[in-house]
């Protein structure tokens, strides 16, 4: 089968991370009460009304072929949960070969990743870094800064996204602010879920 070749161009830069996109996702509390390891504190803000955007996607998808890849930017706003700081929900690629490259572009961050045995390792999102997250890998990115955390995505198009496992097992370990400065520790919860 041929699919035709649809070449596009975008600027990178600004409030989206990339413009013209066509597709933009919202995150807001209310979707990641169950990612956030303090839920009753989550479940407070929620009944307060507060519900803030914790993160958006502004991505530029194609046919989900083989061959195709989709780009994306993801934009991470600074804030906290008790004192865990904002984050993606985190997901495995539901085609377990599939790998992505993540390329910093403002802000500050860190990139959790884990493999199907709870093995993780973090690795630094800043201008200038490029992160390669391999194969059957959770990943989830954390803004551990004041300011708000962009970052370019590419992948394959077919590579699906699976966020259930890591909403029913969690990552194991948890990045929060201690003594005004961002620190891994064991998430308490990883095990229970």
């Amino acid at each position: 089968m041929n699919t035709p070749i649809k070449a596009f161009s975008v600027r990178l830069g600004g409030a989206t991370g990339i413009s013209p996109y066509k597709v933009k996702a919202e995150r807001r509390l209310s979707d990641m009460r169950e990612h956030f390891s303090d839920r009753a504190l989550a479940e407070r803000m929620l009944q307060r009304d507060e519900n803030p955007v914790i993160y958006e996607v502004y991505e530029v998808p194609q046919t989900p072929i083989g061959g195709q890849l989709n780009v994306g930017c993801t934009v991470v706003y600074p804030g906290t949960i008790g004192d865990e700081f904002y984050f993606t929900m985190g997901h495995f690629h539901q085609k377990e070969t599939t790998s992505e490259v993540y390329v910093g572009m403002e802000g500050e961050g860190l990139i959790l990743m884990q493999d199907r045995q709870g093995g993780s390792i973090h690795l630094d999102i800043k201008p200038g870094i490029l992160v390669y997250i391999p194969p059957n890998t959770a990943h989830r990115t954390v803004n551990t800064a004041r300011d708000t955390l962009i970052f370019l995505a590419v992948y394959p198009s077919d590579a699906g996204h699976d966020y259930e496992s890591v909403r029913t097992k969690g990552f194991e370990k948890l990045i929060v602010q201690k003594n005004g400065k961002p620190s891994v520790i064991d998430n308490p919860n990883y095990r229970l879920r």
